[in-house]
């Protein structure tokens, strides 16, 4: 059966067992052995491997196993790899198991040595006095969170070689005859790695596998990929551009002169060794009195000044976060990874190719009458906090899968006594050199919602999360924008985990933002007609911004978003406010502490980067009964 490349990152990788209806409509499990892969190419892998291993440490920081992993700095570990796409070579690759059957008529079971054996009459039931067609596969696994995983088998009993399966009555017992008694046999087996005590599970549960995904936007204009390539330098200069320390001329500037930028001969201490030679010179002609040595030295910079190299962005920088850069050098550059990572991306939406702005929408709903005036959307994104809007599109996705858990996903919730959570690692590459990532790109069109970090600050301060000390001078954009720096840590925001209780800012920020995102998508899937794991989001917390895109081909040709967007987006964004309050679960729904489930605000895991985490309708709204905070975001 055919897939897209998308759907194979989630459901079908490696150690995973999958159900699928064949030829003859009878649905069949299999477990996932490999994939037919080519290198993935295009692509800024750095840049993506340097997220993967912070999530990996991340998962490592809350208690879980990374062994499998080498998270050297200077170590290239990991290879991005896709589906190969071969005319007529399968390009993912499976084998059917279990391979244990039963009579659903009789219950007679049987099992097969191995998964070739399969054919047609593996579905009659071997019993003479009962032969129907009835047979079925038990779809059944053994799964524990060091990582181990097994299909089921018969239980061994000795001397017994006849069982039965009636799966009406229990499903982890076989029956067998001992003289005229019939006795159970449990499905019980004991970890061979961990010692623990597993009972199978259906195969194709989610419970049994985990894969961690990071959905990271692509570079495609390779000037940028090569200006990141140039490290800390570049990072720095890149967070001097978000505190509008360089202007947009200046950066394309930059960018058309990379090698020239980064270059010693561009630095100020060269710049003036030539400029005194160039006056010594002329004093030596007789041109210049000698005392106008420093004088001329100094003219002479001044008036041409270097535009093309990067070495004042990274003082400005140093200069900025000089307190974060001296009280601890090595979290300063771990910092900056990070930030001007996220800030990359968030560049690439903001000024992607093509864009649909905010005022283009709105003139053409006025167009069309759909709205009377501008102030109908205007004044109600101001209501919802709404900074700026705008579709963007051909943007770029990478979607890759760098390792898996079994039975939960973070570290914190595991129940085991026996073992540690384990992060599991795909295979090595061919040369052994580096562990698999499994991707695939993704060409899409999506919307950009921009909160106002001003607002979030008046909201957190009137919720009492932060005091009146910590405000910054509100007036002042630069400001807001440094305190989100300063105390919004997104580093600790992890794909498979909450966010620590002692991080209370950061932990109602990214709730905050990531309710919205869901609540925008609900919105958005009803109006633009895509299906409810037709849509995800990127949610870059540095900059307050969210991004929802279509994650199939479903609805990137019919501009289903950037049609929402245009013609409905008034009507879009008066859906989202009315219909997050209620939920039709309601009141059980509101008597619990996070005020989201599957009616509201809880979407399909395939659709949430964060598994769900961190989500309630008491961030937008005041619901009674629940703890701070008590302002709701829509309601201020």
């Amino acid at each position: 059966m055919k897939r897209s490349k998308t759907q194979a990152v989630y459901r079908f990788l490696p150690e995973m067992w999958i159900s699928e209806k064949g030829d003859s409509e009878r649905a069949v499990s299999a477990k996932i052995k490999n994939w037919n892969y080519i290198k993935m190419s295009d692509i800024y892998e750095d840049f993506i491997e340097g997220e993967i291993k912070r999530q990996i440490k991340l998962f490592g920081d809350r208690g879980g196993d990374i062994s499998a992993f080498d998270l050297s700095p200077d170590t290239h570990s990991f290879a991005i790899v896709e589906t190969a796409c071969n005319e007529g070579i399968p390009d993912i690759i499976g084998e059917i198991s279990p391979l244990v059957f039963y009579c659903s008529s009789c219950g007679t079971v049987s099992d097969l040595r191995n998964p070739d054996a399969v054919d047609k009459y593996t579905w009659k039931c071997k019993n003479p006095d009962c032969g129907k067609w009835a047979v079925k596969q038990l779809q059944m696994i053994y799964a524990c969170e060091c990582g181990y995983a097994q299909p089921i088998k018969i239980p061994h009993v000795q001397g017994v070689k006849n069982f039965k399966f009636r799966p009406n009555e229990t499903q982890y017992k076989m029956f067998y005859r001992s003289g005229n008694s019939e006795k159970p046999a449990e499905f019980v087996q004991i970890c061979p790695n961990c010692n623990s005590r597993l009972v199978p599970d259906n195969a194709n549960s989610g419970r049994n596998y985990k894969p961690f995904t990071l959905k990271v936007i692509n570079l495609v204009d390779q000037r940028n990929g090569q200006f990141y390539k140039k490290g800390i330098d570049a990072q720095k200069t890149i967070v001097c551009r978000w505190f509008d320390k360089l202007s947009t001329a200046d950066y394309e500037e930059i960018l058309n002169n990379i090698e020239l930028a980064f270059s010693d001969a561009f630095k100020s201490d060269a710049q003036r060794r030539n400029v005194k030679q160039q006056v010594r010179a002329l004093i030596d002609a007789g041109m210049l009195p000698p005392e106008m040595f420093e004088s001329a030295v100094n003219n002479m910079l001044q008036n041409a000044p270097n535009t093309k190299s990067v070495e004042r962005y990274v003082a400005m920088c140093d200069d900025l976060f000089s307190r974060k850069k001296t009280e601890n050098p090595v979290g300063y550059a771990e910092w900056l990874s990070h930030f001007s990572f996220k800030l990359m991306q968030y560049d690439t939406l903001k000024y992607a190719k093509r864009i649909i702005t905010l005022e283009e929408a709105i003139q053409r709903q006025l167009d069309m009458e759909f709205i009377d005036s501008p102030e109908e959307v205007t004044a109600l994104s101001k209501k919802m906090g709404i900074a700026n809007m705008q579709v963007s599109c051909d943007i770029q996705i990478i979607n890759c899968t760098y390792g898996y858990s079994r039975r939960v996903a973070d570290p914190k919730n595991s129940t085991n006594k026996n073992c540690r959570l384990k992060l599991n690692a795909y295979d090595r590459t061919r040369d052994g050199t580096a562990n698999l990532v499994y991707g695939a790109k993704l060409d899409t069109e999506g919307i950009l919602f921009e909160i106002s970090q001003r607002k979030i600050v008046e909201w957190l301060y009137e919720n009492n999360i932060i005091s009146e000390e910590q405000l910054p001078d509100l007036d002042d954009d630069i400001s807001v924008k440094k305190w989100f720096a300063q105390y919004v840590h997104s580093d600790v925001i992890s794909m498979f985990g909450e966010i620590d209780d002692s991080e209370k800012i950061t932990k109602n920020v990214f709730a905050l933002l990531h309710s919205m995102s869901h609540a925008f998508m609900n919105s958005a899937g009803e109006l633009s007609g895509l299906s409810g794991n037709s849509l995800t989001e990127i949610i870059l917390v540095e900059t307050a911004s969210i991004f929802i895109y279509a994650q199939t081909s479903q609805g990137i040709p019919l501009g289903a978003l950037s049609g929402m967007a245009e013609s409905n987006y008034a009507y879009f964004l008066k859906k989202a406010f009315d219909e997050a309050k209620n939920c039709v679960f309601d009141p059980i729904c509101t008597e619990r502490d996070d005020t989201a489930c599957s009616a509201c605000l809880i979407i399909p895991e395939i659709s949430c980067n964060h598994f769900n985490a961190e989500l309630g309708r008491k961030y937008l709204y005041s619901i009674d009964g629940v703890d701070n905070p008590t302002v709701g975001f829509w309601e201020m």
